[in-house]
Parts: structure tokens; C-alpha cells; sequence
């Protein structure tokens, strides 16, 4: 009897897959580096070269209609929340020129470096005020809820300019975007989660109708008074998307990077002690971090004609698979790709923020978090570990690589 093979096996219904998700991509690479996924029903692209061409390649490889993840919905969500609603027709990730250049352009404006820099300080306060916060707490914190989710939220809100009173129920309705996406949730948490994305989209109308009035120093102002001057002229449902896409992009990956990296770094004893140190190059570490533990494992396209993909022909319309997460480790560009390894010089050639017309808005905003959180935190807790025999739960979802918790000891 033939053995599966591992596109075979890549199931995220199984309960095994999360921990095994790495393992079998590496397997697929080794096999069939261009295969058909018959749990996904789309052909997975895991080597490094062939996932950039891809990326690079949106006349070929659409993103419009290539988002299936939330074809499962059940009629009942449908009807309160849809995939034609605002926050998925005019999502700027699935959507392709000219509609995506109209949606992108104001944001690049809105998002320039100089926005990002000025947070820098706010930042790094809200990271000390954390730790302060933990250090007081005991001698055991679950870092995902103290640290790694609460500081994207608080940064996001302050750069869209939503009060951070608000952070609270934002997040619960970054995960009813998750859930909606999620295959196999019973109805009801599929109707919570529709209704949760109704209450999101409400929220967003409301914010920029307060930003025309009384405007601030946040993006959501920028937008805003960019379509008052004619710089764009984005619909309101498009603006609404817009904002809602930076909310949930801006800090739902930051989450999930930070937690990782840091549960990498505790794995790593000499390099947690270097960074306490202050001995580690924490640029390089933080690309590293960012190839080794990207938190997006991979993103869709849609094929636009029959075309050949690393030898293997695909046709037209089919969906494909372009995955992060197997091209940052492929052991053709990175040398023992699935060790953390510090210096690593070629460590910027990750692909975690994209590539091609759909790089990632907001690099900058992303890596000063993660060097922020992992190097104050490893100074103020150079005796930090994981609780022993912990092992880390993990949301069950194929393009994402989420921890549902990050218990540590601090001393």
C-alpha cells in the first residue's frame, strides 16, 4: 500500500495540523513543489522562486474572486453579512487594478513613514507601561494576552485615531473576521461572527463621519480629508474597507508575529540571553523573526489563463495557493531554513510581507512593534521561559500561524 503523500495529507480538519504544518510543506517542496490540494481544492506553490513569480505576476494570477476561505458561510451568516459586503468586494487584498490602485493609493499617502515614526515613542512606553504591569502581576502571565495582543491594538487605534476605550471590542471583531473565514464553525458562531463584522462595518461609517467634523492626526483623518480635497475619490463603502483593512492587517498579523517570535526566542536560550545582553543585532534578528515565524502562511490567487507554474500546467480559473510560510524556509535560498539563525545575511528575502503589487502598506509599523516587544521584554526578564511542558495552542487555520496562548514564567 502507497503511502499519502503530503498534499494528501495537508488537511487543516485535523488535529494534528498545526503542529505538523511545517513538516508537511517541507514535504510538499521535496515532492511536488506545485500540487493540487485536494482538502483546499486549489494548487499550493511552496518554493521560494516560484512563489515570488507568482506575486510578481498579477496579470496572470489575479487576486480578484481567488478569496475562497468564506464560501462555507452558511445562509444564515450570508444574509447578515456577505462576501459582496464592503469589508470583502472592496478589500484592497482582493481586489485587482484599477479598483486595487484606487483603493491602495490613498493608503500609501495616508501611511507614510513619517506617521509610523512619530508613533516610535508611544510605542515604546506602552511596551514599558506592559511590563511594568507584568512584572507586578506574579511570577507567571500569559504573554499573548498581556503583551502581544494588547500593543498592536493600542498602536492601530492611535494611528487610525479611534479611541483606545475601544480597543477592547475592535478585537472581538478582528476575531468574527477570523471565524467568518474559518471553515467547518457551527451556524450560530457564524451568525455571531456576521453580526460582528455588521457591527464593525457600522463602526467605521461612524468614525469617518466624526473625522469630516472634527478631524485629528490619524489615517482615518488623512483619508478623509483627502477625499474632501479631490486627492481621491473613494466611495464611502470603499473608504469604509479601507480603514477596516488597515485595522485588522495592522495588528491582527502584529499579534500573531510578536507571539511567535518571542516563543522562538524562548526556544533559543543563547539568543534571548544576547538580547538581554545587548549584544544581538536586533535588525537582522528582527527579519529573521519575520522569515522564520511569519504569521500569514499564505495568501490566493486566481489564474486568469491556462498557464505552466514550476513545470506543472494549470488552468484557467483555478485557484492557487501561494504559501509564506514553505517559501520563507525553502532550503534552495536559506541555509537550514527551519533553525532561527542569527546573523542570518540573507534573512530580508523573506516573503512575509508580500511581494509585487500587493506588498504589505505597513513594514515599518510591523517591525518596530517586534523589535520593541522582543528586545525590552528579553532586558526586562532575561530569566524568562516557557512553562514547562506547555505546548502551545495554535489557531486551526492554514494561512495563518496563530497561538491561542503564551504562558511563560518570569523568573
Amino acid at each position: 500500500m502507497s503511502h499519502p503523500t503530503a498534499a494528501e495529507q495537508f488537511d487543516p480538519s485535523n488535529p494534528q495540523f498545526t503542529a505538523d504544518r511545517f513538516a508537511l510543506m517541507a514535504q510538499m517542496r521535496e515532492e511536488a513543489p506545485v500540487t493540487f490540494l485536494p482538502a483546499l481544492h486549489v494548487y499550493a506553490v511552496t518554493r521560494w522562486q516560484e512563489v515570488h513569480d507568482v506575486l510578481g505576476d498579477a496579470a496572470t494570477f489575479a487576486s480578484s474572486e481567488a478569496f475562497s476561505a468564506g464560501l462555507h458561510i452558511a445562509p444564515e451568516a450570508s444574509a447578515i453579512y456577505s462576501l459582496s459586503s464592503p469589508l470583502f468586494a472592496y478589500n484592497p487584498i482582493n481586489v485587482d487594478k484599477p479598483l486595487h490602485s484606487r483603493l491602495r493609493d490613498p493608503l500609501m499617502a495616508a501611511f507614510t513613514p513619517k506617521r509610523t515614526q512619530a508613533l516610535a515613542p508611544t510605542v515604546i512606553a506602552d511596551v514599558e507601561d506592559m511590563l511594568d504591569a507584568i512584572e507586578t502581576s506574579g511570577t507567571q502571565t500569559d504573554l499573548l494576552q498581556t503583551l502581544c495582543k494588547p500593543l498592536p491594538l493600542k498602536t492601530i487605534c492611535r494611528l487610525l485615531g479611534v479611541p483606545l476605550a475601544d480597543a477592547a471590542k475592535l478585537s472581538g471583531w478582528s476575531d468574527a473576521l477570523i471565524a467568518f473565514q474559518t471553515p467547518g464553525l457551527p451556524v450560530e458562531v457564524q451568525v455571531a461572527a456576521a453580526q460582528g463584522l455588521r457591527e464593525l462595518d457600522n463602526y467605521m461609517r461612524e468614525k469617518i463621519a466624526q473625522k469630516a467634523i472634527t478631524p485629528d492626526e490619524g489615517l482615518i483623518s488623512a483619508l478623509v480629508a483627502g477625499r474632501a480635497a479631490g486627492e481621491n475619490d473613494l466611495s464611502e463603502d470603499e473608504l469604509v474597507a479601507d480603514v477596516a483593512v488597515v485595522f485588522f492587517a495592522g495588528h491582527e498579523t502584529t499579534i500573531n508575529t510578536i507571539a511567535n517570535a518571542l516563543r522562538s526566542l524562548l526556544e533559543r536560550r543563547e539568543y534571548w540571553d544576547a538580547i538581554a545582553a545587548g549584544t544581538m543585532d536586533t535588525d537582522n534578528l528582527v527579519d529573521e523573526l519575520l522569515r522564520h515565524d511569519t504569521s500569514v502562511m499564505g495568501l490566493y490567487r486566481r489564474v486568469t489563463v491556462d498557464t505552466v507554474v514550476g513545470g506543472v500546467p494549470i488552468p484557467q480559473g483555478a485557484i492557487v495557493w501561494v504559501s509564506y510560510g514553505a517559501a520563507n524556509r525553502d532550503p534552495a535560498l536559506f541555509n537550514e531554513p527551519e533553525k532561527l539563525q542569527c546573523p542570518r545575511g540573507n534573512a530580508r528575502q523573506h516573503l512575509t510581507f508580500g511581494y509585487g503589487a500587493h506588498y504589505c502598506i505597513g513594514p515599518l509599523l510591523a517591525r518596530l512593534q517586534l523589535r520593541e516587544a522582543v528586545t525590552r521584554v528579553a532586558k526586562r526578564f532575561p530569566a524568562m521561559r516557557l512553562v514547562p511542558g506547555t505546548i502551545v495552542p495554535e489557531i486551526p487555520h492554514h494561512g495563518l500561524l496563530a497561538p491561542l496562548a503564551l504562558p511563560v514564567l518570569l523568573k
